[in-house]
């Protein structure tokens, strides 16, 4: 049957479960499965939603697929997935733990024998440990293809240099690395290792980026990707940015994608120093300027409100959680935010605003691993079908700290889940230059 694409801002989908007449709300772009025949009710149409046969009352269905963004609850971290209107599937950072592999088999169904995803394009903005841990087990789930991998150049490092990022000389990092190979033979430290290690094993295409790449061709003709940063010096080092911390999250790996009218911009950890070499390029400002904004470094006080200003979003969005508690948002990161947004209804969502909860069944395990955060993955072994659909269920729980925008290019549409009744807090806006 053919398969089309919710054009309401939302849309109720009636379906039975066990015997009762029962609904959830659809949002814009959701895809859909038109099924033969006429719906029990007058006036439906059938459908099939998510393996859940059921009907909606006169639909309103576009046969091309939206630019959709799902802003992930993974804690204290970054994680984003992308689907663009051909059906490429891109993943940008992984946060901690492994809730976007949850998210990845519940949204793709791996609890069904059977089913497989590929990745086409992964970004890593930076190799601190909240945007690459939860990278490591999604790409080593038998049931996930990831076909190519992006990055910043920046490798962490137990020993053999003078920091733990390479070796700094006369206020440069001047260590840096665009392929595997390039790290034979170096004691890479923990976390980091295993990330190299899991895209050996399975083979992956491993790429350094930096500002020089220009436009990236990720196989959809609708989608433009500018990539920003990391920028270099013309010796082809870094800027030291007087510290570790500073100097690589201050080159994170940021891009800006495009479709249609509407721009989005990934700020990975930028912080006051990346902010301010990013905006004293040529058009620096103009080349940050978006409508929705995944806002850099978790809410960090550590910021450029410059930076807020140039992008001048309408849609903003915060990654950052509880565990382990930074304070963040912080409150002086969100009144800025607040005053460098466009339009007359500006949003600003914080997946740390989402709540936890344990159901009963799920008490045992937790009480029995010492696990803080039941969404925790790691005690199942994916080479057996079933523990995806434990999975599953245990990602389910978070499922109202995702942050869905959508846009057909023109209009945008931005979503948070209300755990009560699977309802949504919605709203639509036009894009304003």
């Amino acid at each position: 049957m053919a398969i089309q694409f919710l054009g309401n801002k939302t849309q109720r989908f009636y379906f039975q479960d066990q015997g009762e007449r029962k609904s959830y709300v659809l949002i814009y772009g959701d895809d859909v499965e038109l099924l033969p025949g006429n719906a029990p009710t007058a006036g439906y149409t059938p459908i099939n939603y998510r393996g859940r046969d059921g009907e909606i009352k006169n639909p309103s269905l576009m046969n091309k697929r939206s630019f959709e963004m799902y802003f992930l609850d993974v804690g204290q971290g970054d994680a984003a997935f992308v689907v663009t209107p051909n059906d490429t599937k891109i993943l940008v950072d992984g946060g901690l733990r492994d809730r976007a592999l949850g998210f990845i088999i519940w949204k793709y169904r791996l609890d069904i024998p059977g089913n497989t995803v590929t990745i086409d394009h992964m970004f890593l903005s930076h190799a601190d440990a909240d945007h690459v841990e939860g990278l490591i087990p999604l790409i080593e789930h038998p049931q996930i293809t990831v076909n190519n991998i992006y990055h910043n150049g920046i490798g962490l490092f137990d020993s053999g240099f003078n920091t733990d990022l390479g070796n700094e000389v006369n206020g440069e990092l001047v260590t840096k690395h665009s392929t595997l190979a390039d790290l034979n033979g170096f004691n890479l430290k923990g976390t980091f290792k295993k990330w190299v290690d899991a895209i050996k094993v399975r083979g992956i295409n491993y790429h350094r980026l930096d500002k020089s790449a220009g436009i990236l061709n990720i196989g959809d003709p609708d989608i433009r990707v500018e990539i920003l940063g990391p920028i270099l010096k013309p010796n082809g080092a870094f800027e030291w940015f007087g510290g570790k911390s500073h100097t690589i999250n201050g080159h994170s790996l940021v891009f800006r994608m495009s479709y249609n009218h509407v721009r989005t911009f990934f700020s990975g950890d930028l912080n006051i120093e990346g902010s301010g070499l990013l905006l004293s390029q040529p058009d620096g400002a103009l080349n940050v300027n978006a409508h929705v904004f995944k806002a850099p470094h978790h809410g960090s006080h550590e910021f450029d409100p410059d930076l807020f200003k140039a992008v001048n979003p309408m849609v903003t969005v915060v990654s950052s959680g509880e565990v382990p508690d930074h304070g963040h948002p912080r409150a002086k990161f969100l009144g800025a935010i607040g005053r460098a947004v466009r339009g007359e209804e500006p949003l600003l969502f914080s997946t740390a605003l989402s709540a936890l909860f344990v159901d009963d069944e799920d008490a045992e395990h937790v009480a029995a691993s010492n696990i803080i955060e039941p969404t925790t993955l790691g005690d199942l072994d994916f080479s057996l079908s079933a523990s995806n659909t434990v999975a599953r269920r245990r990602f389910k729980k978070i499922l109202p700290g995702i942050i869905n925008v959508r846009t057909d290019g023109e209009y945008i549409y931005a979503y948070r889940r209300v755990q009560m009744g699977y309802q949504w807090e919605s709203y639509k806006m036009r894009y304003e230059n």
